[in-house]
């Protein structure tokens, strides 16, 4: 075992002896403000530690508005947070999923849609941190290692820890003292090693400032940012940043959850801004002598310096800061992230086949499902991605619960349905302009996909907006969206009684309590979910309450707190109103069954006026194509007829003349003539229906190039095959059919060379023909299977013609831009039955 792991696997083991120590002897530390103020450095990760210093190296002091957001926030932060501290202990709320599905009364869609939502969204956060320790540590052992098997072993090992530390009981609402303790004292490892290693580079090298300053290629490092883009970015990284830190699961347990008294606030609203300015101090020197001296990634650069001044305890040190800071995040966001799951996720799906009891059971598989698939976005995308760039996408993902989150504690009149509108709206636009072109830049999807399906709608570029960087366009594209969605929705819909009332005791801050129940039935119920302690605790508790609304009201605050809000008010209900559990469980089903139902007559009646749409469609175009092929015909027949009219009115031609005018009324016969073939061939092509039969495509493809044969020895061309044995049930006639339309379209353009591929692709047969001729642009390319395209005479059908067969046999088929003609379509190896062209 390398001295390295060892001294990380120790490292661990304090940190873990820390928790313990929270949990007994120390529990006196945890009640400390001071704890509770570094507690909520959990927002400084590796992206801090890591990733400033290499956003500082690349761009200059544009690392500084993701601590500025915080910062501003941070003077709400007495008024704001002491709203959602008293909102969520009478509640017994665990997130911003709680909350919101709360407000918005008790709606178990919104809760679920952001449970779900936030996991996807947190996905590329959660990844940087194993990106982080894994980078640092195959940096300082010098191996050769595949990052993403040590990124594996890191994942396991945090979910491992997330698991010790916080799901040793069932309620999350419960503090844990222990994970307190230790997530504060990550922070002052973090901090200290940060510092150390700023001045001991600062000592050892000196000012970095006069010899960046001679350097001309580093200016724009010590400059502010330029133009109006660059203004734009920064107060929009400074806004995204101040409302991540408000949204982030991570921070609103530290913060509401995990707080133990109200008169923390004011202090942790300075303490706070003041760590952040410290560990900041040394992000710029370290970068500026990290592009003067070294030639390693910007995001290793607090490793590198370190070592390339010989000192590997210093350097050892740096990387247990980057391990603590990764650490605390990944164990209180992923605890977070599982509670919202089992809450809103598993909870009611639990309670309908009566097994709430392995609930923390599976509140532990979550957690290592959400590090598996935080691995996974890894591999996918992680390892193309700086480090802050990564942990972006995840701020805009979590902004979005902005406008539902801000507007439903201060506005009554913010409703479930724009809260869901906004959300959807929001969360859409998220992953097209940022989620998915992260994929799409490691090679996951078509580069193509960055190109969007019309220029005003390319992924990084909306509506034609250039000069902003992706993540600042993403964001200001998803919020306003969001936001103006919700506002928009609310205004025109109407909050239902029960929302009504939530929403005026949220803008109040006041709690609404309005159910009764005997405190014997409720003790029961709380024993069935939360054990026998909990029904000892609350009849006790029971004493001083009475048997109203206020009693009531505790035993839902208690069951929210392990099950959600939505399962809560269900228990809930069982008792109040006197139903037996199965009761409401058939309600919920007889619920389901009705809007299954209703559900089902909705998509009929939208399939039956898509269906009268498509038929109205294919009259117009039935029209046009009539239209367009009567243009067609009368083009020959009116130049023939024009022909024939000179040579009978002028019978003295000289017989050069005649013989010239006979030649061309005969080229215009021969048009008519392919004419009336092509549009024969369309309409017996419409009217049969598919045979299916084992076709051997590689013969069929040699018998292709065999009929073209003579049409390229007239020409000059030479065909060539690459030809795969493959077989498969389709249409013969219909195949060749695609395949003598695409040879002689590339024949009638090429130059010297005709090729034709065939191979096996996944589960499908690729054709390809290409040819030397002068090949396609992109406009071209969008409409060159529209009818009457032609440039050589004729309707334009063929390629037309193939793609309908193509598209009647199962496949796709496409041409491709640039020098030289290529076409390629596929074809199912085995296909269903599609129906007829005409059917189409």
């Amino acid at each position: 075992m390398s001295e390295l792991l060892l001294g990380l696997l120790l490292y661990l083991g304090l940190l873990f002896l820390v928790g313990l120590l929270g949990e007994g002897r120390g529990r006196a530390l945890v009640q400390s403000p001071w704890t509770y103020a570094l507690s909520l450095a959990v927002y400084a990760t590796a992206w801090t530690f890591f990733g400033s210093v290499g956003r500082a190296a690349t761009e200059g002091a544009t690392f500084l508005p993701v601590y500025l957001g915080p910062t501003l926030v941070l003077t709400l932060w007495p008024f704001l947070h002491l709203r959602l501290l008293r909102l969520a202990r009478a509640y017994r709320l665990t997130s911003w999923a709680d909350l919101l599905s709360v407000r918005y009364g008790r709606d178990p869609l919104v809760g679920a849609l952001v449970a779900g939502f936030l996991v996807v969204g947190l996905l590329p956060y959660l990844a940087l941190q194993l990106k982080a320790i894994a980078q640092g540590f195959l940096y300082l052992e010098g191996e050769s290692r595949p990052l993403g098997d040590v990124a594996l072993v890191v994942a396991l090992s945090l979910a491992l820890f997330a698991i010790l530390f916080g799901t040793r009981r069932l309620d999350p609402s419960e503090r844990h003292e222990g994970l307190v303790l230790a997530v504060a004292f990550e922070s002052l490892v973090k901090l200290f090693a940060f510092l150390l290693v700023g001045g001991w580079v600062l000592l050892k090298l000196g000012n970095p400032f006069p010899e960046a300053l001679a350097r001309p290629e580093l200016h724009p490092l010590l400059l502010p940012p330029e133009g109006l883009g660059g203004h734009l970015a920064w107060v929009s990284l400074t806004l995204l940043s101040g409302l991540a830190f408000l949204f982030l699961p991570r921070q609103f347990h530290m913060a509401v959850v995990e707080n133990q008294e109200e008169r923390h606030l004011p202090q942790a609203a300075w303490a706070f801004p003041l760590y952040l300015f410290l560990i900041n101090l040394p992000v710029l020197p370290l970068a500026l002598w990290g592009r003067l001296r070294l030639e390693a990634p910007p995001d290793l650069y607090v490793l590198a310096l370190p070592l390339s001044l010989g000192s590997e305890a210093l350097a050892f040190l740096a990387f247990l800061g980057g391990v603590s800071a990764a650490t605390a995040m990944v164990i209180v966001e992923t605890l977070a992230l599982s509670v919202m799951v089992s809450n809103h996720l598993l909870s009611p799906f639990l309670l309908r086949y009566r097994a709430l009891g392995s609930l923390l059971f599976w509140r532990r598989a979550s957690i290592l499902l959400i590090l598996l698939l935080s691995y996974l976005y890894f591999r996918l995308a992680g390892e193309a991605y700086a480090l802050v760039a990564m942990g972006l996408i995840s701020f805009v993902a979590v902004a979005q619960l902005a406008p539902a989150g801000l507007l439903g504690l201060f506005w009554t009149g913010s409703t479930r349905q724009g809260a869901l509108a906004g959300l959807l709206g929001g969360m859409g636009v998220w992953a097209y302009t940022l989620f998915l072109p992260a994929l799409a830049r490691s090679g996951w999807l078509p580069e193509a996909f960055l190109e969007g399906p019309h220029p005003l709608l390319r992924p990084e570029g909306l509506l034609g907006v250039r000069d902003l960087d992706p993540v600042t366009h993403g964001f200001l594209a998803s919020l306003t969206l969001n936001l103006a969605l919700h506002l928009l929705v609310s205004h025109l819909t109407r909050p239902r009684k029960e929302e009504a009332r939530e929403a005026l005791a949220f803008t109040q801050g006041v709690p609404a309590l309005s159910r009764l129940g005997k405190a014997e039935e409720l003790a029961e119920l709380l024993e069935r979910v939360l054990g026998p302690e909990a029904k000892r605790a609350f009849l006790e508790e029971a004493r001083g309450l009475g048997e109203g609304a206020e009693l009531a009201a505790r035993a839902e605050a208690l069951l929210a707190g392990a099950v959600g809000p939505a399962t809560a008010r269900l228990l809930l209900l069982s008792v109040t109103q006197e139903a037996p559990l199965e009761a409401v469980a058939e309600a919920a089903q007889e619920s389901q069954a009705v809007r299954a139902y209703a559900k089902a007559l909705e998509e009929a009646r939208a399939e039956l006026s898509e269906a009268y749409e498509r038929l109205k469609a294919m009259d117009q175009a039935k029209d046009e194509f009539l239209a367009a092929v009567a243009h067609e015909l009368r083009t020959p027949l009116a130049a023939a007829r024009a022909l024939v009219e000179i040579l009978e009115d002028h019978k003295d031609l000289p017989e050069e003349e005649r013989a010239r005018f006979t030649a061309l009324v005969r080229k215009e016969m021969e048009r008519l003539s392919r004419l009336v073939e092509e549009v024969l061939e369309l309409s017996r092509l419409q009217a049969l229906p598919l045979k299916r039969e084992r076709v051997d495509l590689k013969a069929l493809s040699e018998e292709a190039l065999a009929l073209v044969a003579p049409l390229a020895g007239e020409r000059g061309v030479v065909l060539s095959g690459r030809l795969e044995a493959l077989s498969a049930q389709t249409d013969r006639d219909r195949l060749l059919q695609v395949l003598l339309n695409l040879l002689s379209n590339a024949l009638r353009h090429a130059r010297r060379e005709v090729r034709l591929t065939l191979r096996k692709e996944g589960q499908e047969a690729l054709f390809r023909v290409e040819d030397d001729g002068p090949g396609l642009g992109a406009e071209e390319v969008e409409r060159v299977f529209e009818p009457f395209q032609s440039k050589t005479g004729g309707l334009g059908l063929g390629l037309s013609l193939a793609r309908r067969m193509v598209e009647a046999m199962g496949g796709r088929i496409w041409a491709e831009a640039g020098p030289g003609g290529r076409f390629a379509f596929t074809l199912p190896l085995e296909v269903e039955d599609a129906g007829s062209l005409g059917g189409r």
